[in-house]
């Protein structure tokens, strides 16, 4: 055989392999839409999710088949508008793409080990005295060396024998811990720089530590003490004002009130009641001094505070009277609780640490370490110099200097014009801001570097993950999917001709058939029965639930913080429980001024509607001074009564079935043969009967009574909407296939649904 024909038959045989090839991919594709091909990997990816969340079975896998190509087909016809292109477009995509990004830009190692770390922290208590020296974050080296000289010079004095207490009142530049000796108290976790609180709990008990840097300057601490965390508590307390600069007069009288406020106590007065009188905290005098929040060892503003209060055990337990810079004060205690598990503080602490610039730091930098070595990042230590010196100068903008890389990564250069332009980027930022900078040329070149490194990281995600290029798509393709609907479907649907026309053209689908008005009433007890009739009578209806009155100073309409906490609360209740009627009853007290009562009931009422609540739902009363509470206590006859209705029987039913299930049921509405065992008993005619049926007492109001007929176009609306809306889609969706033909591979499909 010839040399020519050998060639022949090979090119033959090499087009049948390549056509083969083409054809086994051309095989492998589950669904196609006019050129694009949706491959059995794509397609497997999402019916195994949904699969996994139980929303793809096997009776409905011809369902989400269909509802996949629609959604598909949406997509694609959007695609080839070119609604993918536009700006609102890219913006909302690039926003959601830098917000998914996050996690993936973050050392998950180092996370966790500090997020293991603070809480290790958190079960140990420590208290720290600190010589703190102040030095500018860009300080001179002269400036630095003398800053840390001096702290090595003291803390060697105190080596030698003198006392850190004496030094720190000598020395120190904060003033606030200096006049204490030093003394800062017990610190709390992840409220200091990190490199202070690791300096804390890396020193023993009575040692110090050397000189260390902080942005702030050069510190010396000395721990004086640590013990095993005793968690948190919480207080309430009475108050009796003094001002440090106060006369002696002036304390003497202090004194001998908080004296006679603690032999009340002692003799067994209510403490909500003497602190109402004495107190002159005015945030929590009229709900018994309670301060709302909990308070560890180290957020306590005095060390005197601490150690009384750790010492009480019991609930209501009371302090002696102890002095602080605010005056004295004599403390309850409310509750104790123990540091939470770590799995339960985990979540806190990550929040914590990520709102930390000095632990986001520590993270970051070692990611981009990372990502320097993961990245191939290579540096040119001669170009950052030339960059590093000409920092300063002017330029014209040709320096040949300026098209140096100064780095690559895999590879991509960043030029020194390219840092200098990122410097000025941001310093007209800061200016905006008017923010102070600080940055040496070396700390805005280790930030460009930081930054350079991972803007490539986060430009190369969809590489580098699989799952975060399937989820940027999967959002990608909904809003497209979202946006045709709405201008094809959504919006077509709600013109209101259109749909008057289609109610016109479909009567005879919206039809009433034989129906009754009633209330249908069944209970275990006749006593209950008449009960439930008595609060069931008309809308709303009484509820049992309870609110606590919301107290006022005399003559005064203005909310306390802990009014205004209560109208939080009260304005949540109502806009969960969007049946609820609320009744805002305004009084006051014999001895205050006429129409302050009112007053208090129209600034509540006024703030429920400000935070979202409809004027509807609000019954306003004023009883003025003729309901009040106490003659002796008369600040509770300052005050806001609440009751609460409700427009739904299902509020008052739930009171009934409380102890005991099925105890009362209840409905009411438009019935149809066979929607009511009980309806069905009786004639369908006006008005009330009572009867037994299966054990249970039966009571049943039939309102009206309704034949036949056909639905207005008002009645019928909703429905109209709905089932216009099903046939826009239905004839939008087969116009894009008769534009994008749909073809699907059945034995591919096949064996992804088996």
């Amino acid at each position: 055989m010839n040399k020519s024909l050998i060639r022949i038959y090979g090119l033959i045989a090499s087009l049948l392999i390549i056509a083969n090839i083409s054809n086994a991919q051309n095989d492998n594709y589950a669904i196609k839409i006019g050129n694009r091909s949706i491959d059995a990997k794509e397609f497997t990816q999402t019916y195994r999710k949904l699969q996994q969340s139980d929303s793809v079975r096997k009776d409905n896998q011809k369902e989400f088949l269909d509802n996949y190509i629609k959604y598909k087909l949406m997509v694609y016809a959007a695609e080839r508008m070119g609604k993918d292109t536009t700006r609102a477009f890219r913006e909302e995509i690039d926003a959601y793409r830098k917000e998914l990004a996050t996690p993936y830009l973050v050392d998950k190692a180092i996370l966790e080990k500090l997020i293991q770390e603070t809480y290790e922290r958190m079960r140990e208590e420590v208290r720290v005295a600190q010589i703190f020296i102040p030095l500018a974050k860009n300080a001179s080296p002269a400036d630095t060396m003398a800053a840390y000289t001096e702290l090595k010079n003291i803390r060697a004095k105190i080596v030698k024998g003198d006392s850190f207490e004496a030094m720190a009142k000598a020395h120190s530049k904060d003033n606030l811990s200096a006049i204490k000796g030093g003394d800062l108290g017990f610190i709390t976790v992840l409220d200091n720089n990190y490199t202070f609180e690791s300096a804390v709990y890396n020193t023993p008990k009575g040692e110090m530590s050397m000189p260390f840097r902080t942005s702030k300057g050069y510190h010396l601490i000395k721990v004086l003490d640590r013990h095993s965390s005793r968690g948190k508590v919480k207080l309430a307390h009475i108050l009796i004002s003094l001002a440090p600069s106060a006369s002696s007069d002036e304390g003497n009288v202090a004194k001998k009130k908080i004296d006679e406020v603690y032999t009340y106590l002692k003799n067994g007065e209510p403490f909500d009641g003497v602190c109402r009188v004495y107190s002159e905290d005015i945030r929590t005098k009229n709900s018994g001094g309670v301060i709302n929040r909990w308070w560890d060892a180290g957020a306590l503003i005095d060390e005197k505070i601490v150690e009384a209060v750790f010492a009480l055990k019991d609930k209501s337990e009371f302090t002696v009277p102890i002095q602080t810079s605010l005056g004295w004060h004599i403390f309850r205690l409310i509750d104790k609780k123990a540091l939470p598990k770590y799995d339960e503080m985990a979540p806190f602490i990550r929040q914590k640490i990520n709102s930390d610039l000095s632990r986001n730091a520590i993270i970051k930098n070692n990611l981009v370490k990372r990502l320097q070595k993961d990245n191939n990042y290579q540096e040119a230590i001669s170009v950052k110099q030339e960059a590093i010196d000409n920092f300063y100068k002017d330029r014209i903008g040709s320096e040949d200097y300026l098209s140096k890389a100064v780095f690559t990564i895999n590879q991509t250069p960043s030029t020194v014009r390219d840092f200098y332009n990122f410097v000025t980027k941001n310093q007209r930022q800061l200016a905006k801001l008017k923010a102070i900078d600080e940055k040496t040329p070396e700390d805005w070149y280790n930030l460009f570097v930081e930054n350079q490194n991972l803007r490539y990281e986060e430009s190369n995600l969809e590489i580098k993950f699989p799952e975060f290029r399937a989820e940027v798509q999967d959002y990608r393709e909904g809003i497209l999917q979202k946006q045709m609907f709405n201008e094809y479907v959504l919006e077509k649907s709600l013109d209101s001709l259109a749909q008057v026309k289609f109610y016109q053209q479909n009567i005879g689908q919206y039809e009433y058939t034989h129906r009754v008005f009633a209330k249908v009433l069944t209970t275990e007890r006749r006593e209950t029965m008449e009960q439930a009739k008595v609060l069931l009578a008309k809308a709303p209806f009484p509820m049992n639930r309870r609110f606590p009155d919301i107290y006022f100073e005399k003559d005064k309409s203005t909310f306390s913080p802990d009014a205004q906490k209560m109208l939080n609360d009260l304005g949540i209740i109502l806009l969960k429980n969007r049946d609820y009627i609320v009744e805002v009853t305004g009084n006051s007290d014999p001895e205050e001024q006429e129409n302050v009562s009112a007053d208090r009931a129209r600034k509540v009422v006024n703030f429920l509607m400000s935070n979202g609540v409809s004027p509807t739902r609000i019954i306003e009363k004023d009883d003025s001074k003729f309901k009040p509470v106490s003659k002796t206590d008369r600040s509770k006859n300052s005050r806001i009564g609440i009751k609460f209705y409700s427009n739904s029987m299902d509020d008052v039913v739930k009171r009934f079935n409380a102890l005991k299930p099925n105890s009362l049921t209840a409905e009411e509405g438009y019935f149809k043969k066979d929607e009511n065992e009980y309806l069905n008993n009786i004639a369908w005619e006006i008005g009330e009967r009572s009867f037994e049926s299966k054990g249970r007492f039966v009571w049943v109001n039939i309102q009206k009574v309704e034949e036949p007929r056909t639905k207005t176009f008002k009645e019928a609306r909703g429905q109209v909407t709905k089932d216009y809306q099903k046939v826009l889609l239905e004839n939008w969706v087969n116009d894009l296939k008769n534009r994008y033909p749909v073809l699907t591979n059945e034995s591919v499909l096949n064996q992804i649904l088996d």
